[in-house]
């Protein structure tokens, strides 16, 4: 009996010894885990700049995104040429960062090629549904699904110094395109200021004239879609388009006048913004991304006392506007795509767009509801005032190879506007662009 007590006394001291060996390897064990250095993870993010501000408000993004995500480590990278040529160009050398803005008019050409990675597969329709649906539009793929989240949007309106108005005794803003030259003249001869700066080329910049007077929505994706180009209003406002700098620039300058027309290099400007901010044209027209420009770099020049926007002229069939979306969009073979995934939440979704959207009032937001809150910039919430003057809004997309089509396009304007080529060998070399890149 008392050896069966003995040996019943030593087993639960076994027991017992086992049980704190076991607490003691589980302590250390977790101990040890607790001292390894977090492994981090580096998402490279790639997009271009309209200036020193836009890189500034990024920054402050990403910063406010690591403190909540300290494991993930943002690499921001600048480009500021031929963007999505680089980073086409970087696929083939293994180089192609993480997570890229994907503008609206290049979106069909990275689906098409499998480069992006398709995220309604990682975020829930909840999260997909909060976007206007005519901004997911260009980044929706043949499959139904979504290649890229709208970060924000712009439309294109006139900017307007109201000084030099007052010195040439303009009293509004010029109303219709024949209007805008005529102010642009006025302005010119009145305060020896350029009336008008414009970029030399700009497909998309000259779409609103050709629909406003009437000509036909573009869609190129086949040779004979080529023929947009014979159509009478599209000559005719092509033509004016590329008079406004031959006339305006190259003409008054034979003549031995000052140039109511320039572009922004003319006056030693590297933009449209620049060249507005510095006070060195009196109008240009561009989109919001230009507010938060002249609020940081021009914080004299003040909206409303020194500047105002207006309205995109009207034609003879209406007044129409351009719509620009650019999207973060995923790297397909990203080693990283929960990381790179959780960036892209974090920058798009509605605290991201409330903080680096509205309140830094970046551009426009593209998260439904968010345009009525109180942060939301002055000058902002006037611009969505003109969507009801608008008979069109027209999203920078017009086929396929969109984003091709107009750095090739532009480039002939460019060609015509400095006086190289004629008028018609440019709407003939515009037709041979597009018949060559949709053949076989």
């Amino acid at each position: 009996m008392a050896r069966s007590k003995a040996l019943a006394k030593s087993i639960i001291a076994l027991i017992v010894l086992v049980i704190i060996i076991a607490a003691a390897l589980a302590g250390w064990y977790i101990w040890t885990q607790m001292q390894r250095p977090t492994e981090k993870i580096y998402i490279r993010f790639a997009g271009w700049s309209a200036g020193e501000t836009e890189m500034k408000n990024y920054e402050k993004i990403i910063s406010l995104f690591q403190e909540q995500h300290p494991d993930i480590i943002i690499k921001y990278e600048v480009i500021t040429q031929m963007f999505h040529e680089n980073i086409l160009a970087s696929y083939g050398a293994g180089v192609a960062p993480d997570v890229f803005y994907l503008d609206s008019s290049w979106a069909p050409i990275f689906i098409d090629k499998g480069a992006v990675l398709p995220i309604s597969d990682y975020v829930d329709e909840e999260f997909i549904n909060q976007f206007y649906s005519f901004l997911l539009e260009p980044f929706k793929g043949a499959d139904g699904k979504i290649y890229g989240l709208p970060k924000d949007w712009s439309m294109l309106m006139l900017f307007y110094n109201k000084k030099l108005f007052q010195q040439a005794g303009l009293t509004r803003p010029p109303d219709t395109w024949d209007e805008l030259v005529k102010y642009a003249e006025i302005i010119t001869n009145k305060t020896g200021v350029p009336g008008l700066a414009i970029y030399l080329g700009g497909f998309n910049r000259y779409m609103p004239v050709a629909l406003s007077n009437g000509a036909p929505k573009p869609w190129f994706d086949s040779p004979d879609d080529a023929s947009w180009f014979d159509h009478p209003v599209v000559r005719e406002t092509m033509e004016w388009y590329i008079n406004l700098y031959l006339k305006g620039k190259i003409e008054r300058e034979q003549k031995g006048l000052p140039p109511y027309v320039v572009a922004p290099s003319d006056v030693g400007a590297g933009w449209l913004g620049d060249a507005f901010g510095s006070q060195k044209v009196a109008m240009v027209i561009s989109g919001n991304w230009m507010i938060p420009f002249l609020a940081d770099q021009y914080p004299d020049f003040k909206f409303g006392e020194d500047w105002d926007i207006a309205p995109v002229p009207r034609g003879t069939k209406g007044r129409v506007t351009m719509a620009y979306t650019v999207a973060l969009a995923i790297n397909s073979k990203t080693e990283n795509p929960e990381a790179a995934v959780e960036f892209v939440k974090f920058v798009v979704g509605k605290e991201g767009q409330k903080t680096l959207v509205v309140k830094m009032g970046h551009t426009l937001p593209s998260i439904k509801g968010l345009e009525n809150d109180p942060d939301m910039w002055p000058q902002h919430r006037k611009s969505l005032s003109f969507l009801d003057e608008y008979t069109m809004v027209q999203i920078f997309l017009w086929g396929p190879k969109s984003g091709e089509l107009e750095s090739k396009i532009s480039d002939i304007m460019a060609a015509a506007m400095r006086g190289e080529i004629t008028i018609d060998e440019a709407l003939e070399s515009m037709k041979q662009v597009v018949q060559e890149m949709f053949q076989g």
